[in-house]
């Protein structure tokens, strides 16, 4: 079975034709507009689902296949939405990698101008990105896990060097 990503949830009905309002995390965004078929979990199953139309604006609005009547999308309210881990390409993957950002845990994370920092010991799952929770110094710290602030990843020696914004080390 293929690995599944949590990248969001539906709300209420749009409209009497079976439209749904959905919430997708940002970093996820991309990849969401960008797959044909998407999964919701209901009752304990994840049911795949083809998406006839997207549209955004203030709000994600997806009429999906089968799903015709305001009924029937009320049955998919307020349900997690899961992308295929395949279909994830940007978002919480390390660059050049199919490694999740989840999978960095014991990681030693190094910074380009200070230095070694700390081992990760934790990552947690914010509605913007992943964050590292890392000891520095006697006290933990998050460091945000985004591709414009990883230079590197040594897989082998379990290795992230980062280039961080100058002053996040002393919050």
């Amino acid at each position: 079975m293929e690995n599944l990503i949590a990248v969001g949830y539906t709300q209420k009905p749009h409209g009497l034709k079976g439209e749904l309002k959905f919430f997708v995390e940002e970093n996820f965004e991309d990849d969401f507009f960008g797959t044909e078929a998407i999964f919701i979990e209901v009752k304990g199953t994840r049911v795949p689902y083809f998406m006839e139309s997207v549209r955004s604006g203030n709000q994600i609005i997806v009429k999906l296949e089968g799903v015709d009547t305001k009924e029937a999308a009320q049955m998919l309210s307020s349900k997690s939405v899961l992308l295929s881990e395949k279909s994830i390409v940007s978002g919480n993957f390390l660059p050049d990698s199919d490694l999740l950002y989840s999978d960095c845990v014991g990681f030693l994370v190094e910074d380009v101008e200070f230095g070694v920092i700390g081992v990760t010991k934790e990552i947690l799952e914010m509605p913007q990105q992943e964050m590292a929770i890392v000891e520095y110094k006697n006290k933990e710290i998050m460091i945000p896990l985004h591709p414009k602030l990883i230079e590197k990843v040594d897989y082998e020696l379990k290795k992230i060097i980062i280039n961080l914004p100058n002053g996040l080390l002393d919050l």
